[in-house]
């Protein structure tokens, strides 16, 4: 039987097999590129190697946490090219990228379909170019909010904020997965004590850089603001197909105002309007008393990754990244979506072109507008899941419905069996 299975597989196989081969080679072909990036990283691991390796450990070196110095230490032990074992390091990280969407997407659609999403994330033009070609790490992140996304559908809410609370540790970014833990444990899907998760796992990932003696306080504070404000932006786009591509600021000549101060003004505002819309679609979703079911679930996840980095100012090209991924797992559980992800995937694309090729002058605003579009579709799209969903009595005139012990028991209902 397994023998007859696999000639009847054989086709299938030789095909995903050329695909991962072909991954493989182009991600071989920009092993030796090198950008600014690249030689940032460089220099921290010269610095890490100069301070003794393992005892470096004890100091800051760059402005990333803990978890992405034991990646740096371990390339000082492998043999090869700096360059292409630092980038080996990070491609691992694509895998396990596509692994997780590839799970994911087994919950829905399992076999085939499953597989070809692994795939079609590993072969995204950004999540190639991002670790392969420019030297980033956003698929280490990213990998850990997807499997985040994946515990949460299997009904595993610890593992689920634990795996965000490793995403968030690798960078900041991770936050763009939070809104998705928002909506749940406000909806009663996620239990408040299994939040405790996220600041247990973020303390025992720096452990083994404060037992090497790094100082506690000054390891856990590493994401304060003015620590980072040298190593950011101060722009309101860095490039990103955003909102604020529309803001050309950097090109006025003000004569009659602080341009320093209106800057800062639209940063607040653009902070405070990303946490009305986050807040404001959680309300919904919440006192409509939607179903957080697997489709919904992902759709959310999918739209909070393209809304906050949309409407937060200083935001960078790469931090769609994760929405470059969850788009494409969005479309195997609503197939009618399946132009979302070309939508984003071109924004983000696009944006690209001036840290890589050079072209500054490209205008981020064309971009910024089919990225706002699938923000729009997607905002549509959970807005319509809401407004369908049967609220409870004067949900919105402040009446009461059912106890709260019983609309909790309602909202955690088990997923089926083919997603357990």
């Amino acid at each position: 039987m397994p023998l007859t299975r696999l000639r009847a597989n054989l086709p299938a196989t030789l095909l995903v097999g050329a695909l991962l081969v072909i991954a493989a080679g182009v991600r071989w072909a920009g092993r030796d590129q090198l950008t600014y990036d690249m030689l940032v990283f460089i220099r921290w691991y010269h610095q890490l190697e100069a301070a003794g390796g393992i005892h470096g450990m004890d100091r800051q070196i760059g402005n990333y946490n803990a978890p992405y110095l034991y990646l740096l230490l371990l390339t000082t032990y492998l043999p090869g090219s700096l360059i292409l074992k630092i980038k080996a390091v990070y491609v691992v990280f694509d895998l396990l990228l596509a692994w997780f969407a590839y799970r994911t997407v087994a919950l829905r659609r399992p076999g085939h379909p499953a597989v070809a999403a692994g795939l079609i994330v590993l072969m995204l033009p950004t999540v190639t170019i991002n670790a392969a070609f420019w030297g980033q790490i956003d698929s280490m992140w990213a990998s850990f909010a997807v499997g985040g996304l994946y515990f949460l559908l299997r009904g595993k809410p610890v593992w689920a904020v634990s795996f965000c609370a490793i995403a968030f540790a690798f960078k900041p970014q991770g936050v763009f997965i939070f809104p998705l833990l928002l909506v749940c444990v406000l909806a009663g899907r996620i239990r408040w004590r299994a939040l405790l998760a996220g600041p247990i796992v973020f303390v025992l990932l720096d452990v083994p850089a404060m037992l090497l003696g790094r100082d506690p306080f000054e390891l856990l504070t590493m994401y304060e603001p003015s620590r980072q404000a040298k190593y950011t932006t101060t722009a309101l786009n860095a490039h990103a197909p955003n909102i604020f591509a529309f803001f050309g600021v950097d090109q006025l000549s003000a004569t009659w105002y602080d341009q320093e101060s209106r800057v800062e003004a639209l940063r607040l505002l653009g902070y405070g309007f990303t946490a009305a819309l986050v807040l404001g679609i959680c309300y919904l979703t919440v006192a409509r008393r939607v179903r957080l079911d697997a489709v919904r679930l992902v759709t959310l996840a999918a739209f909070f990754a393209i809304l906050v980095p949309y409407t937060l100012p200083s935001m960078h090209e790469r931090y769609f990244y994760l929405g470059d991924v969850l788009t494409v797992v969005l479309v195997f559980y609503r197939p009618r979506l399946w132009y979302v992800p070309l939508l984003v995937q071109t924004a983000s694309l696009g944006s690209y072109t001036p840290s890589l090729l050079g072209f500054h002058s490209l205008s981020m605003v064309p971009l910024a507008v089919i990225m706002g579009a699938a923000v729009l579709v997607l905002g549509h799209t959970v807005i319509t899941d809401a407004l369908r969903a049967q609220p409870p009595a004067g949900w919105f005139r402040g009446g009461h419905s059912e106890p709260v012990s019983r609309r909790r028991e309602d909202r955690r209902e088990p997923l089926p069996a083919h997603q357990a």
